[in-house]
């Protein structure tokens, strides 16, 4: 088990973030389905806030894992400046309130967690960490039971309206890729408080295929590309079994397909997961936030005295986290279309508070998301899909390969978008039985073996796609070849 830092050691890491007299009382494990480690840190003013460090060593990541800390990091603050710039740039001009972007800060950012500080600690390998101060809500995954039908309807129909909102916010360079990639070298730094010092520069992050030297692709092809490169690239180097040259033939064919996304629309590709969404407001929240009180409470009133390796506390922690998160990801495979609990007596309206895990943002196709995409989940229900298209669509008779309609407005090439969700239920299903390699489990055989039934299924769709000889895939000059960049990039 990794033992959790000190006392001492996190409050140097909080700095001057939190004043002098401010103690460390309590630090603990949160129960999380994201690889890095997030501990709950309570001060002795009362307040909350988020460490968050690095996975665990023995945690091998995929190459579009590495990074994440640093990924969110970069995500949460240029996110939070970026609409905090505009809110306050609207209101100088006295625009009126029918814009729509004092709306979206007005959505987004409350949505967002306070980056506090981000650096790197001398006292712990492996050491770069973040401070947060957090949004307030439990994951969804960690709810028994589950919520009502109506409650889940009005969570689904939020969390749709958010993915709606992020895909508002546009590549601010016109390119394509992880953010972290696209904006890192022109992330906006804020200013330092009173009682912040200076604000630490946020390091560069490596993001698969080279995009970070790059600043991201010119077009989403070679976005994509080069993170289907990516994944395609970890399962190689295990000797994973999987249909590479057939994957790569089907690129070459269809690929120009995904040029029809001309606008590089934020995705947080990961956010809708059940272990990633944060509700309050609903019976079962409420229930939930009690529970995690009364354990609070209950530390607290136990003997302060503490092991200096941890010890046996720290090892309940890691077991308590390890069992809860566990149990959000198998969660993960229920979508929001199923629910066993009927209403039965009337309740608050549920409110969605956040996301957990902000670290796989991408510009690029917001169909991309494994809510749309992931070929292990139903198809989105009809409460986000309400949500997300900012209306009530009626099934498009023209678009009988689509599963669900589309708001123009939001998706582009909606005629072939059909073709591109197949190219994504293809990266993701590959991501899965690659990182059953990298990460073996009790249950990773039954797990690979469904993951690559749904590749078998994608790929036998993707063959039936005719050739259309009438285009041709022209790469922009300068663009090179994602799996050339890749070898060059790992040489460095």
């Amino acid at each position: 088990m990794c033992q959790p830092p000190t006392n001492d050691v996190v409050r140097e890491m909080l700095g001057l973030v939190v004043p002098e007299d401010v103690t460390v009382k309590k630090v603990q494990l949160a129960p999380s389905v994201r690889p890095p480690r997030t501990y709950e840190v309570l001060l002795s003013d009362g307040r909350t806030l988020h460490l968050v460090l690095p996975p665990i060593s023995m945690w091998r990541p995929l190459r579009a894992e590495q990074g994440m800390l640093t990924s969110e990091a970069i995500t949460v603050r240029w996110l939070s400046d970026t609409l905090a710039r505009e809110d306050s740039a609207t209101a100088e001009q006295n625009a009126p309130s029918s814009s729509s972007k004092p709306d979206l800060a007005t959505s987004l950012l409350p949505l967002l967690p306070t980056l506090l500080r981000h650096g790197q600690e001398t006292h712990l390998a492996n050491s770069s960490f973040a401070v947060y101060d957090p949004v307030s809500g439990a994951p969804l995954s960690l709810f028994s039971p589950e919520p009502s039908l109506s409650t889940q309807r009005e969570i689904d129909r939020q969390l749709g309206a958010l993915f709606r909102n992020l895909a508002a916010i546009t590549s601010p360079t016109g390119r394509f890729g992880p953010l972290a990639a696209v904006v890192d070298t022109k992330t906006p730094q804020p200013a330092a408080g009173p009682s912040q010092g200076k604000a630490p520069k946020l390091p560069k992050v490596l993001i698969e295929g080279g995009l970070s030297v790059t600043g991201g692709a010119g077009t989403w092809s070679v976005a994509f590309h080069s993170m289907l490169e990516g994944v395609l690239r970890d399962g190689e180097d295990m000797a994973v079994l999987i249909s590479y040259p057939t994957i790569r033939r089907h690129f070459r064919r269809l690929g120009y397909l995904l040029d029809e996304v001309t606008t590089g629309r934020l995705v947080v590709v990961e956010g809708a997961g059940r272990g990633n969404v944060l509700v309050e407001g609903t019976e079962v929240g409420e229930q939930q936030q009690q529970e995690q009180q009364q354990r609070r409470d209950g530390e607290e009133q136990e003997e302060d005295v503490e092991d200096p390796e941890g010890g046996e506390e720290a090892v309940k922690d890691e077991e308590r986290a390890g069992k809860e998160a566990d149990s959000a990801e198998k969660g993960e495979s229920k979508t929001t279309t199923i629910h066993q609990k009927d209403d039965t007596q009337p309740q608050q309206t549920p409110k969605l508070t956040g996301l957990r895990d902000w670290s796989s943002a991408v510009f690029g196709d917001p169909l991309l998301a494994t809510i749309f995409s992931d070929p292990h989940q139903q198809p989105p229900s009809a409460a986000f899909l309400e949500g997300f298209n900012d209306e009530k669509l009626d099934p498009d008779p023209r678009h009988t390969h689509l599963p669900y309609p589309l708001n123009r407005a939001i998706i582009e090439g909606v005629d072939t978008a059909w073709i591109r969700l197949l190219f994504y239920q293809a990266y993701h299903a590959v991501a899965r039985i690659v990182s059953e390699f990298y990460r073996p489990r009790q249950d990773s055989s039954a797990r690979e073996l469904e993951a690559r039934r749904k590749l078998n299924e994608v790929l036998a769709k993707l063959a039936e796609v005719p050739d259309d000889s009438k285009k041709k895939h022209q790469r922009p000059s300068g663009e090179m070849s994602p799996a050339k960049r890749l070898r060059g990039a790992e040489d460095r």
